[in-house]
This record gives C-alpha cells, sequence and structure tokens, in this order.
C-alpha cells in the first residue's frame, strides 16, 4: 500500500509519517513546504501550485491520501487551491483521510455529533478564514469524493514523535517555569485530543476500510481553565497557577462557547483508546 501524507513536516504530521514508516506493508511518501524538513527523505511541495502538484501526484499514485496540512490565516486558499487540486486527481479507488476541526460547528452549542448541521463565523471575525475553509473543505470532499474519512478533532496537545510540544502547553510550562501565573477560560468547552492518540487513529484508518465522518478524541470535555490546570499539574507545577481568564469579548471576536464533540462512534471503528 502506497500512502502520501501531505503536511508530513507538521505537528501532527510528523507523528502520522513516523507510525506509518514503522507500518508493516506500508510505502510512504510525504511532502513539507517550509525548510528545514522534520525527515530527510521528504518532498519540497507547495501544493497550491497546480503544475508543481500535478507532477508529484502523477509520479507518487497513492493508495491512500493524509490530508494534515493546516494553515491557519491561510487556509482558504489552502482549500481553494490545495485540496481542489487533489481532488481532481483521486480516483474512487483512492482512499483521503482528512483531517479537520471542531470549528466547524460555530454556533458553539455543543456537544455535536457527526451528523449535526455545520455553521459559519461572520466573515468580517478574526477567526472566519480558518474555520470557515473547514467548513468548505467538507463540503468539498463529500461533494466530490465517495471513498473519504473525515476526522473532526478539538484541541491537539502533547510531545508528538519527534519532540515536538503543542504551541499551548509549550508556552504554559514556559511561563510557570518563570514564576507567572496563567490565565485560561473556563467558558470554552472543547474535546482535547492527545497528538499521538490522533496520529494512532489516522494509522488505522489508512490500513482499513472504513468510510464516512467521526469526531476524535475521549470522552470527556472540559474548559481550557481545567485542561490547563490539569497540564500544569502534569507537569508538576501547582493548579493554583492556572486562574480563570476574563469571558470579556469584543462582539467580533466572540469564540464559540462548546465546540465539544460526541466521540462515541469512532470507537466502534478504531480500536485506538483516547486518553483524557
Amino acid at each position: 500500500m502506497k500512502v502520501c501524507v501531505f503536511g508530513a513536516s507538521g505537528y501532527l504530521g510528523a507523528s502520522v509519517y513516523q507510525l506509518l514508516k514503522e507500518t508493516a506493508g506500508t510505502d510512504v511518501v510525504g511532502t513539507y513546504l517550509k525548510d528545514p524538513a522534520v525527515f530527510d527523505d521528504l518532498y519540497k511541495l507547495d501544493i497550491n501550485q497546480p503544475e508543481s502538484f500535478s507532477e508529484f501526484y502523477k509520479e507518487t499514485q497513492p493508495d491512500v491520501v493524509v490530508w494534515s496540512v493546516m494553515s491557519g490565516p491561510y487556509e482558504d486558499n489552502l482549500i481553494q487551491e490545495g485540496l481542489r487540486h487533489l481532488n481532481t486527481h483521486v480516483t474512487p479507488e483512492t482512499k483521503l483521510v482528512y483531517v479537520s476541526s471542531d470549528f466547524v460547528f460555530a454556533d458553539g452549542n455543543g456537544p455535536y455529533n457527526e451528523d449535526d448541521s455545520m455553521s459559519k463565523l461572520p466573515d468580517d471575525h478574526k477567526l472566519s478564514t480558518y474555520a470557515n475553509a473547514k467548513v468548505k473543505a467538507e463540503h468539498f470532499i463529500t461533494q466530490d469524493l465517495t471513498n473519504y474519512v473525515i476526522l473532526r478533532a478539538g484541541p491537539i496537545y502533547g510531545e508528538n514523535m519527534v519532540g515536538k510540544m503543542d504551541d499551548r502547553t509549550d508556552q504554559l510550562v514556559y511561563q510557570l517555569r518563570l514564576g507567572h501565573t496563567v490565565a485560561y477560560r473556563d467558558d470554552l468547552i472543547r474535546t482535547f485530543v492527545h497528538v499521538g492518540d490522533m496520529a494512532k487513529a489516522i494509522t488505522e484508518f489508512v490500513q482499513n476500510a472504513r468510510t464516512g465522518v467521526y469526531h476524535a478524541g475521549p470522552d470527556r470535555s472540559m474548559s481550557f481553565y481545567e485542561f490547563m490546570q490539569q497540564a500544569a499539574e502534569q507537569y508538576g507545577f501547582h493548579q493554583e497557577l492556572v486562574e480563570k481568564g476574563s469571558e470579556h469579548e469584543e462582539a467580533d471576536e466572540e469564540v464559540p462557547k462548546n465546540i465539544a464533540l460526541n466521540t462515541e462512534g469512532i470507537k466502534h471503528v478504531v480500536k485506538q483508546d483516547f486518553r483524557s
């Protein structure tokens, strides 16, 4: 089986790529954009460039594609260009595993099931480019393809397989080591998922015949305040150093409150247990 991991030098993609390299019977290739690459054997590719993308894809001809590319404020361009290029190249036999986000539920009235309706943020919202691009991506995939898995996940955390920590936890530990207190909001509810668990679930979907939309993560959801208190304790700090942050928001910067995910469905299709 030949697998292509787009975004194999990223935080999540690096763990997926490493796991697949260790999987018997799997021939894996991966792409990166920004130097330096995490692995020496990756292909440097701007997936938004149609000619170079087409040349790479025709040469690679993967059986399974893992899309773990994330581009934050440039996510819409990534979807309009890169993902659309991909959709025109894959055959019905090619399986796509696409990493999506809990932000497709922008109205913030969770917890959400897989078949709940997605919603968008207003175009002038500071997070709209990313959130709305994920909604758009899911529409493109479900309209154009049949052999796909869409994996929605909340905030991904922890140390990945090449030793990189998520930025949020890294910043927390840095501030606590300086003796500072740190504040996080208690009204923003999410389903946090460990990067290692997410990578293993993706690897299982690469190997099995399952398709559809699944919510990844543990049974338990919590606020950023609760999660960061737990993280502080895990790294040997007192929970009291994590305080409740202000819940004041400007109207055009309001963040969806509860976008927790109901993760019952994924338990029936993968063996991976998600830590809470």
